[in-house]
């Protein structure tokens, strides 16, 4: 991607340099030129049971067309990531041919800065206690993303996900966003990854069930798609 002569390596930077200096680090990074997503996390902790433990940070992705930054929760204890597109800190820069390198690398910033606001990764933990105490409805918070989304209905991922599922005593919603989470952590494609990661945030936080990219609009996440000399990104 390029917005004039900015590149995603030059996105990615920024990234890391924005993570580094509130004491994370970039944990997952794919990037061939024209995309980038990658991930990272910070290195508070908070439980979202007892022993299962968790920590915030944020994601990014950038295309052509667009930069979205996502609040990321990691699970320590299966080392599962999910991006939360729905929350609150959710930022979207649109329209990248018509913003000038400084100020897409400055709305990038800020979206970092809101994405790994403590009071953001406490709010989705406080949200994710509550889908260890529901009982996961397949039919409505699975079916809708795969009939909508036809090359993942085409392929054995929704088979993988129910397979993972029905393997534990527990049937809550929140493990069966984690058996969503598990089978994105095995999935080699970055952008199938990527919206798995994004249904099994949705599901974490008890978010609709829509595609990723619909459900965050929807959402009311901040849009920033025009020239501006400074963007604020609040969701």
């Amino acid at each position: 991607m390029r917005s004039e002569n900015l590149t995603t390596e030059q996105v990615l930077n920024v990234f890391t340099e924005e993570v580094a200096a509130r004491g994370g680090r970039v944990s997952d990074t794919f990037n061939d030129g024209r995309r980038l997503f990658a991930r990272s996390i910070l290195p508070s902790l908070e439980e979202v049971r007892p022993g299962d433990r968790l920590q915030g940070g944020v994601a990014i992705k950038a295309t052509e067309e667009e930069i979205s930054l996502y609040p990321y929760i990691f699970r320590l204890v299966c080392r599962n990531g999910a991006i939360t597109a729905e929350a609150i800190g959710a930022t979207i820069i649109e329209d990248l041919r018509l913003l000038d390198p400084h100020t897409t690398i400055q709305s990038i910033r800020e979206g970092i800065e809101i994405c790994l606001a403590r009071e953001v990764f406490s709010e989705n933990v406080q949200k994710m206690r509550k889908t260890t105490q529901s009982e996961a409805d397949l039919v409505l918070n699975l079916l809708p993303f795969f009939s909508r989304n036809s090359p993942l209905a085409s392929t054995d991922v929704l088979r993988r996900i129910m397979d993972r599922f029905f393997a534990e005593k527990d049937q809550s919603q929140f493990a069966l966003a984690n058996a969503v989470t598990s089978v994105a952590r095995d999935t080699r494609d970055p952008e199938t990854r990527w919206n798995l990661e994004e249904l099994g945030g949705g599901l974490l936080i008890a978010a609709p069930t829509r595609l990723p990219r619909d459900g965050a609009r929807a959402a009311g996440v901040k849009r920033i798609d025009r020239p501006r000399r400074k963007a604020v990104s609040v969701a």
